[in-house]
């Protein structure tokens, strides 16, 4: 089968499987939305994934290469014949190319190396269909040694294989292929993959000539060496084979069928009953693409698929947990029950924990999700470009899902060791119990445990802060890249929060945010200082740190601020469902570690009522207050109208009148402390020159009238 067809028609079909957003960051899955759901659904599994596992990854030096099938043919082709050429050479092969004969192409490429000029004069005569003289050419080339013919040689030996196929030579063809494979194991070079390709080249005459199990093995092959091809071939071979009870039959009995077919009924259940028709026949377009996807009374159904699977006793059929998992995925639990007890694999091992939760078997669950824990590898992915499963790591999910076990029961530590294990696919997940239900103290202590600093590191950005919205701030929270950093950070950013002032700078590891934070906690140590004018500065030194860098240093990872996407995006908090698996105290915990106010991008808040503490440390007259009060007023318009409404009512009520006064909010000066600080004494003095300029002369007049009336009262009373 075509590679470029093959890949494309199963993208095709697998793109329908793949959710995607609109826009903004491709958001985790998170299991504590749902949690009985989470816990009790089985997720879907990837057939592409399957179908390069059907066989032990090989243990030999054959590459797969392969370009993307949406690639240009010429394009393709002319990128990989650069491949080690100089330019000259480049140059030439491109001219013998665009020539308008063979005999115009051998002079274009005079001085060629004889390789390169033999094995491009047998290309052009494959592509204008004279497959005798190609063959002749590319023999040329095999006649060099080894040492003349380093970047065509392989090249040749399979293009004789392709074009002994096109003379229906498939016995040379077939012989051509193995002759291909052997020389690039035994370290003939090998830049475009042609050692895997050939695998895919014997399996498509095997299945054109029915040998149906044959071709299954060597599709098989190339897929276990990573091909992608190679595991469409498989998933258009297996489509072909349900589609027709006849190939069915006879390839039931074997075990490397049995494990295709069983991946396909866990991945790919939909498709049953579908009349695609035979691989490689014309249609197969129409098929993929949904044009011809019309069910067929003939075709094998999921309900006549597991018949003959009984039939054949589950004892028999290779792939025990492939199909538990369909089973399972399609309600049948007691079927999947049966076949899961037969396997040992991590996957069944999955299957009967979930079963054992469905019965409410807490205690097996628990066995049965350590066995998987356990069982599935590290590095395991089900999630790539072409696999359209929404697990990467089934561990990972594994790991998450006991951790949402372990919180059901309460036992909240616990659940923060499995939510971590599972972090790198779950991380809010991990977030929700680090932040939202365990103590202050159990988490550091937890962190202190498992959590070691990593060594500084640059690392990109996750995404653009929210700053640009007002110009007033940065905003952005701390550039971190895994769970480790993420959770460190997470623990800063609280113990900050909740006043452990001593504790919070241990965790801040990047050396940009530790120097701010050490920053906020001086001017948070001036702010009891003597005079009021210091007390202001350090308040609104305070206010101005947490409205720049707030998110990096108290934001929350989760709601209100999210911090994980750096204040760009706000998602719905976990819903609290009391049926849905949560514990008695988790409400009680969930109330007390909530912050203050509970509105996003709380720490705006906290910066402008600093702002405001700071401007009651000054006389309200002063440029100091209303510079101050503008910028609190600043920093809200754009995130609570209501409270910079009341921010802006307050300096009306108390402040005095400055010119800048008609862009309150908008354009603020910073405030003079030092005018601040000498304001008391030069209103004093104003009132003081005030009393001597204009009251004394008063006052001194009515003294003076006082005392003539008075002399002139108590003379007259003598004389009386």
């Amino acid at each position: 089968m075509c590679i470029r067809k093959a890949i494309l028609l199963a993208l095709a079909c697998a793109l329908p499987l793949s959710a995607a957003l609109a826009c903004g960051p491709d958001f985790p899955m998170n299991l504590l939305d749902d949690r009985k759901s989470g816990l009790l659904d089985l997720p879907d599994g990837s057939f592409m994934f399957e179908a390069q596992h059907l066989l032990p990854t090989p243990d030999d030096k054959l590459r797969v290469v392969e370009d993307s099938p949406w690639a240009d043919a010429d394009e393709t082709r002319a990128k990989a014949e650069a491949i080690g050429l100089s330019a000259d050479e480049i140059t030439k092969v491109k001219a013998m190319r665009a020539a308008s004969s063979p005999a115009a192409a051998a002079t274009a490429g005079a001085g060629l190396a004889p390789e390169l000029l033999d094995y491009t004069l047998g290309a052009i005569a494959y592509k204008s269909g004279d497959m005798a003289s190609a063959i002749a050419q590319f023999k040329r080339v095999l006649t060099l040694d080894p040492p003349e013919r380093p970047r065509r040689g392989l090249w040749a030996q399979y293009m004789i294989g392709r074009a002994q196929l096109a003379m229906g030579n498939s016995d040379n063809a077939n012989a051509a292929f193995a002759t291909t494979r052997e020389r690039a194991l035994t370290g003939a070079g090998d830049s475009i993959g042609l050692g895997v390709a050939s695998f895919g080249e014997q399996a498509r005459m095997r299945w054109h000539r029915s040998d149906i199990k044959g071709a299954i093995d060597l599709y098989a092959q190339q897929a276990a060496h990573g091909s992608r091809s190679g595991a469409a071939s498989l998933l258009f071979v297996t489509r072909s084979i349900l589609a027709h009870p006849d190939m069915f039959e006879r390839v039931l009995d074997d075990p490397l069928t049995q494990r295709l077919l069983a991946a396909y009924y866990y991945t790919r259940t939909n498709e049953f009953a579908t009349n695609w028709p035979a691989a490689g026949k014309q249609g197969d377009a129409d098929a993929a693409t949904g044009d011809a996807e019309l069910k067929s009374a003939t075709s094998i159904d999921v309900k006549a698929f597991v018949a003959a699977v009984q039939r054949r006793g589950i004892d028999h059929f290779d792939g025990a947990d492939r199909l538990a998992a369909g089973a399972y995925r399609a309600g049948d639990y007691q079927f999947a029950q049966q076949l899961a007890a037969k396997s040992t694999t991590p996957l069944a091992a999955w299957i009967r924990a979930k079963l054992a939760m469905r019965a409410g078997d807490h205690a097996t669950a628990a066995n049965e999700y350590a066995l998987a824990a356990k069982g599935f590898p590290v590095d395991e992915s089900w999630n790539n470009e072409w696999s359209g499963s929404e697990v990467d790591s089934p561990l990972c999910r594994v790991e998450t899902e006991r951790g949402v076990f372990a919180l059901s029961r309460g036992d909240y530590v616990e659940a923060m060791a499995r939510m971590y294990a599972g972090a790198n696919d779950h991380w809010p997940d991990a977030a929700y119990v680090a932040e939202r239900v365990l103590t202050v103290d159990e988490l550091k202590d937890f962190v202190d445990k498992n959590v070691l600093r990593s060594p500084p590191k640059p690392v990109a950005k996750k995404i653009a802060s929210d700053a640009a919205d007002d110009g007033s701030g940065d905003d952005s929270a701390g550039s971190v890249s895994t769970p480790a950093e993420q959770l460190r950070a997470l623990l800063a950013r609280r113990l900050l929060r909740e006043g452990r002032d001593d504790d919070a700078p241990n965790y801040f590891d990047d050396p940009a945010v530790h120097k701010k934070v050490l920053a906020l906690l001086a001017a948070k140590h001036d702010s009891t200082a003597w005079k009021d004018t210091e007390r202001a500065a350090a308040l609104y030194k305070q206010a101005q740190i947490l409205r720049a860098d707030g998110m990096e240093l108290i934001g929350t990872e989760l709601a209100p601020d999210y911090a994980e996407w750096d204040g760009s995006y706000a998602l719905d908090p976990f819903p609290l469902k009391p049926a849905d698996l949560v514990a008695h105290d988790e409400h009680v915990r969930l109330a007390a570690s909530a912050v203050a106010p509970d509105q996003r991008f709380h720490y705006r808040y906290v910066a402008a009522t600093l702002a405001e503490q700071a401007a009651q440390q000054v006389h309200p007259r002063s440029q100091a207050y209303a510079a101050m009060m503008c910028n609190a007023t600043h920093w809200m318009l754009d995130t609570d109208a209501t409270r910079a409404a009341a921010l802006y009512h307050r300096y009306l009520r108390e402040g005095a009148w400055v010119p800048w006064g008609k862009n309150f909010g908008r354009n603020c000066p910073q405030p003079d402390f030092a005018e601040a600080g000498s304001l008391p004494w030069r209103l004093d003095y104003r009132a003081a020159r005030h009393f001597f300029r204009v009251v004394l002369p008063y006052a001194f007049g009515l003294l003076v009238i006082g005392g003539i009336v008075f002399f002139v009262r108590r003379r007259r009373s003598k004389v009386a």
